[in-house]
């Protein structure tokens, strides 16, 4: 321990003394003095100080930060003790194994591993950085998210055998959904409470978690609607494919984290009270797998997720009983107060008199390909149409 120390620190101290930030001969002649002094510090003295010197920061394959961080290290790293290379995303990115680096003038040291044993490979990479300073890696983490990512989130998928990768896409404001406003404010408000009631939570010993459910025919906003408040929160977007392995996702999320179950009512092809026998020619998950996962002794504190489905009765009543669905939100056709709001957006004037509702899909694609008095004229005779069937 005490001589591969040893070698470590002479290694450092050369690295340090090739840096034009010590070229002064300074950094590399304090360095020496303290590696001088180590050659007569025990060995258990040692592995303190390896512990108590070092702030370490672990980042997994499945989190958002991993590429951010896999690509901030290539251009920090000290070459001359740092060679291993690979090619990823089309270009050199830093390999597997070790290395060095300089931060912020902050000497780190890096390891990057890779086990394949798993269903899919599973990465790590572990930063060590020569201080005590908690800021330090703070400053690191936030600087490894490119500028171009500022103004993203993250989405990654999941199926019922892990992580699928992702993407990014750029953020949407809630201003440029439209959905009933009373919609928006209820659940900005439900999530807002949400993220600072964590001691609210733990001082009732109720689970903190929260369930939503947005119910609705196709094409009223619901995944616009969610893509915008992971936006306004600063979210990343985890997308569940396949309700099995539902709580191994679930296990991989953080406080920043949402996850999404689009039609969770043909997901799966159906949903099984039988653990052994699922419906009758479906793939489902036994639905006690579900339930457990949504709201279970393995529900990890923190939880987001919002399900989507178009037909709510399809779905079995313990599923969106409350306490493991805290809100079910009808999200329909716009109301005539968003549908002139939507006109607004599209024709920069004030318009529509006679109006039956309509999802905001239908609108969209009007307002698209007609002019304003077009789209006025279609939707007044649909309400002219709509009063004789009905008379």
């Amino acid at each position: 321990m005490k001589g591969a120390l040893m070698n470590l620190l002479e290694t450092v101290s050369s690295a340090l003394a090739a840096n034009q930030l010590l070229a002064g001969g300074v950094g590399t002649l304090a360095f020496g003095a303290i590696m001088y002094l180590l050659r007569a510090v025990p060995e258990q003295a040692l592995d303190v100080m390896g512990r108590t010197l070092w702030t370490k920061v672990f980042v997994e394959s499945l989190s958002n930060e991993y590429r951010d961080v896999d690509a901030f290290i290539e251009g920090k790293r000290l070459n001359f003790f740092s060679r291993s290379l690979e090619i990823k995303d089309g270009s050199l990115k830093t390999g597997f194994g070790g290395g060095w680096g300089l931060y912020d003038g902050v000497l780190f040291k890096y390891s990057k591993t890779k086990i394949t044993q798993a269903v899919a490979p599973f990465e790590t990479i572990t930063v060590s950085f020569f201080t005590r300073d908690r800021a330090v890696v703070e400053r690191f983490m936030r600087d490894c998210k490119p500028e171009e990512h500022r103004n993203s989130i993250s989405i990654s998928a999941f199926s019922a055998t892990g992580s699928e990768g992702g993407l990014r896409r750029r953020k949407r404001g809630l201003d440029t959904v439209f959905v009933d406003q009373a919609i928006k404010d209820r659940l900005v408000a439900r999530l807002n409470w949400f993220q600072g009631a964590e001691a609210w939570h733990s001082a009732r010993g109720i689970p903190w978690k929260l369930g939503v459910v947005l119910h609705g025919p196709p094409g009223t906003g619901k995944t616009s609607l969610i893509h915008a408040l992971a936006s306004e929160f600063g979210f990343d977007i985890k997308y569940v494919k396949s309700l099995h392995g539902l709580g191994a996702a679930f296990k991989t999320g953080s406080k920043s984290d949402l996850f999404v179950i689009e039609d969770i009512d043909t997901m799966a092809g159906g949903l099984s009270r039988d653990a052994d026998k699922p419906a009758e020619g479906a793939r489902g998950a036994p639905l006690h797998e579900i339930l457990n996962s949504m709201d279970g002794m393995q529900t990890p504190d923190g939880l987001k997720f919002i399900v989507t489905t178009n037909h709510l009765d399809r779905l079995d009543p313990a599923i969106v009983r409350p306490g493991r669905i805290d809100e079910v939100i009808e999200v329909g056709p716009l109301s005539i107060e968003s549908a002139r709001a939507m006109f607004k957006a599209f024709y920069g004037r004030e318009g529509i008199a006679d109006y039956a509702p309509r999802t905001g899909a239908e609108l969209q694609q009007m307002f698209a390909t007609m002019r304003a008095e077009e789209a006025e004229a279609e939707l007044a005779r649909a309400v002219r149409g709509r009063a004789r069937e009905a008379a």
